[in-house]
């Protein structure tokens, strides 16, 4: 018999949230000094009224300009403290600074309070009217104990107070050499120790401990409230020597009774619906025949609000002989759990952003179903999207993607949304080779199609990688080999240039664990310290003297020899040890560059370092915090280090990379735009951004002796970058005729093989050894 509890009709109301031990602690801290400061007005006109009316009884006996000073000095103490005091009550001042600051501030103040009702301790040694002194002695233990009844309630602050005080005072009768005014002094410590220690602490302690109970009684009246209020449970207890159950008031209104009792426990099992009813007593009577303590079960009730579904809990008590005596049981209304659970089941498979299935459905269809071929597919840069112009577009751009990928693919296939920008397809009927190839390619272009969303055209690209199943493979059994594939040929589409797709093969998988390798042994390279930075010269093209270098990554690993940069630099990237690395060529570069400045001559210019930054590093982590540990580190002065940025960072639309370049450029790090021209150029970024520097790509100089079309581009790039007073490096000069073209042409500087290659740092510095007093020349 299938069955369909019905829907509650009222909603539980909220529950108070209860307040942690650490926030309760701090409002109990926060209690404390205010008030504190709310008897701080009173503590400090009664010491203004006191202090003067001490002044008037001492001034017969004590020299004046002493009283003068010290009464001038506590008065105006106390002035302050009176507009701290009302700063913190009426002034926002509670609101403006920390609670530990005011902390701080009333302790700071009562040293002061203190050693300043100390100074007048110091007249008991310069009066000899004896009233006098006992008026003074009198004074400070008043000033004392009116302290402790007014403003104790800040810990610490009676102890600092009582010894600063009294402790000048004590330590002139400790000295006199009296009997009498030693038992003075000895007395009077006894009393500090008293009012202003041992009375305090207790005080204090009493005041902790009944807040910690009232603390404590507050935390369980809300809880059993909670569960009155939100658990929807009720209870009945079954008394064996009467046949007799009593209800609560949640019980009753759970199983439809009308009253707190019922005289047969036939009744109470007339709830439980037909279909159940049978298992639910033979349980009961199986757990008393064994002796057991507890019973829990779920079951289904049909009461006054028709069919609900109950957890039960019930407790068997029994006599001495073993004979039960009482049943306690405890039900709770969990319909709507039950609803949301099926609920959940239902969406269990279901992506929740774009309506595809998800994960868990498609590992399920996957293992499940026969499937003759999966499709991996990841965008191209979306996380670029997120960063820039937020996750709630990237979102949108998902839901675009997924509607995309229906259009494009027939309703017996799996379309999955794995998470992230991550999708998956699952063909399951037979198709060939060239079927694929066909669905992968308009898969590519239907999902690299621009997006319009917010005003922003928005470009991304799809990479798609593909496993089919060989004759003979299991459907099942090699589901995971399947996906596997598929991934390994994603990897290689991506690898390859993006935007494409890419059929697995045993090629593409020794290729992936190729790289799987190469990453480990970046890895092990950057613990071994396997890395080495060398540095290119960069040189004035108008006399050839050396103005700089570009620090440049190398690796020379120990089997492998030397890996080129354009081998391990892309896997650093993907993998993320680009940020270690990149941080660690910054502090070499931050070193290398102040030695040689410190050690340059103070007619010549300095050198200024150029170093390569990752976009992983620029947008996210904290590369202003890893420039400032650098330049600290090393001693390098931040206009000896220049950045180089790609064109692509600069697309940042959220502001992110203004505010980071904004706040390197106000460090005073120059910063470059490397490779220009090859990426997204355009004058607003020019101007937007506090650039100082393009440096004109390698591949516009190999043919501007030779071809009209690459030498006006660099014409165009110089004049632009003059127009816009920057400074312009080319880059790759390597004949004497591209450098000749670039001085025509207005071009500052140049660096290339034309000029020296890349050396290590001991090299280089030799090199500027070699030419300290003399323009480099360069072969012809």
């Amino acid at each position: 018999m299938t069955r369909t509890p019905e829907p509650s009709t009222t909603t539980p109301p909220e529950s108070p949230s209860l307040r942690s031990d650490a926030e309760e602690a701090a409002e109990w801290q926060s209690r404390l000094l205010l008030n504190h400061y709310r008897h701080t007005p009173q503590a400090v006109l009664s010491g203004m009224v006191l202090s003067g009316l001490i002044a008037c009884v001492l001034w017969g006996s004590a020299p004046h300009s002493m009283l003068i000073q010290w009464l001038v000095s506590v008065q105006v103490m106390m002035a302050l403290r009176l507009l701290v005091t009302h700063h913190y009550l009426h002034s926002g001042g509670r609101a403006r600074w920390s609670m530990r600051r005011w902390w701080i501030v009333a302790q700071v103040q009562t040293m002061l309070s203190g050693t300043s009702w100390g100074a007048l301790g110091l007249f008991y040694a310069v009066i000899d009217d004896h009233t006098a002194r006992a008026a003074l002695l009198m004074t400070l233990m008043g000033v004392c104990a009116g302290s402790a009844a007014l403003i104790g309630s800040v810990r610490g602050t009676l102890t600092i107070f009582g010894v600063l005080s009294m402790g000048p005072l004590i330590g002139v009768l400790l000295t006199r050499g009296d009997l009498a005014q030693t038992y003075m002094g000895a007395a009077l410590v006894y009393y500090v120790f008293l009012v202003m220690v041992k009375g305090p602490a207790r005080i204090s302690q009493a005041m902790a401990a009944q807040h910690a109970d009232r603390h404590d009684r507050d935390r369980l009246v809300a809880r059993l409230e909670d569960a009155e209020r939100v658990g929807q449970m009720g209870h009945l207890i079954w008394h064996q020597a009467t046949k007799s159950s009593t209800l609560s008031a949640e019980a009753q209104r759970q199983l439809g009774f009308d009253g707190p009792t019922v005289d047969s426990a036939r009744e109470v099992w007339s709830r439980v619906i037909e279909d159940d009813r049978q298992r639910v007593i033979r349980l009961s009577f199986q757990a008393v025949a064994r002796g057991d303590r507890e019973l829990r079960f779920e079951t289904t009730i049909r009461g006054s609000f028709g069919l609900r579904d109950l957890r039960v809990v019930q407790r068997f008590d029994y006599d001495a002989q073993g004979q039960l005596s009482r049943t306690m049981t405890t039900t709770q209304d969990i319909t709507e759990l039950k609803a949301t659970q099926r609920e959940l089941r239902t969406l269990a498979f279901e992506d929740v952003l774009t309506g595809l299935v998800n994960r868990a459905g498609f590992t399920q269809r996957l293992h499940n179903r026969e499937v003759q071929a999966v499709l991996m597919l990841d965008l191209d840069h979306f996380k670029y999207v997120n960063d820039t112009l937020g996750h709630a577009t990237g979102d949108r751009l998902l839901v675009m993607m997924a509607q995309r990928l229906g259009t494009c693919l027939r309703s017996q296939d799996t379309i999955a949304r794995l998470g992230g920008d991550e999708f998956a397809v699952l063909i399951h009927d037979a198709v060939n080779h060239a079927r694929l190839d066909q669905i992968a390619g308009r898969l590519v272009e239907a999902l690299s199609a621009p997006c319009r969303i917010d005003h922003h055209d928005i470009f991304v690209s799809a990479s798609v990688g593909i496993a089919v199943r060989e004759p003979g493979q299991n459907a099942t059994t090699d589901a995971d080999t399947l996906m596997q594939q598929a991934d390994t040929a994603l990897f290689a589409a991506k690898a390859s240039g993006r935007s494409r797709h890419q059929f697995h093969s045993e090629d593409l998988s020794q290729r992936t664990r190729d790289r799987v390798t190469l990453e480990a042994d970046l890895r092990r390279g950057l613990a071994e310290r396997q890395f080495s930075v060398h540095f290119q010269p960069k040189v004035s093209l108008a006399d050839g003297r050396i103005v700089g270098a570009e620090a440049l990554l190398r690796w020379n690993h120990p089997e492998r020899g030397p890996v080129s940069p354009d081998v391990f630099i892309p896997v650093a990237e993907d993998s993320g040890l680009i940020v270690a690395i990149g941080a660690w060529v910054l502090r070499d570069a931050c070193a290398a560059a102040a030695d040689w400045n410190r050690a340059r001559p103070v007619d010549q210019p300095p050198l200024r370092i150029a170093v390569n930054l990752s976009p992983r590093q620029f947008l996210n982590h904290d590369l202003i915090g890893t420039v400032t540990t650098a330049l600290a580190r090393t001693g390098c002065r931040a206009e000896w280090i220049e950045l180089e940025i790609t064109e692509r960072l600069l697309l940042d639309e959220r502001g992110q990379a203004g505010e980071t370049l904004d706040g390197l450029r106000a460090m005073g790090l120059t910063l470059a735009i490397d490779d220009f021209g090859t990426g997204h150029s355009a004058l607003s970024y020019l101007t937007k951004y506090p650039i100082s520097t393009l440096k004109i790509d390698k591949s516009f100089m190999r043919d501007i002796t030779t071809r009209t079309d690459q030498a006006g581009v660099v014409r165009a790039i110089i004049s632009m970058g003059h127009s816009l007073q920057l400074d312009l490096v080319a880059e790759g000069v390597e004949t004497e005729e591209q450098a000749r073209f670039l001085r025509e042409q207005g071009c500052e500087l140049a660096q290339g093989w034309l000029f020296g290659r890349p050396v290590p740092r001991i090299d280089f510095t030799a090199l500027l050894l070699a030419r300290a007093a003399q323009a480099l020349t360069p072969a012809a």
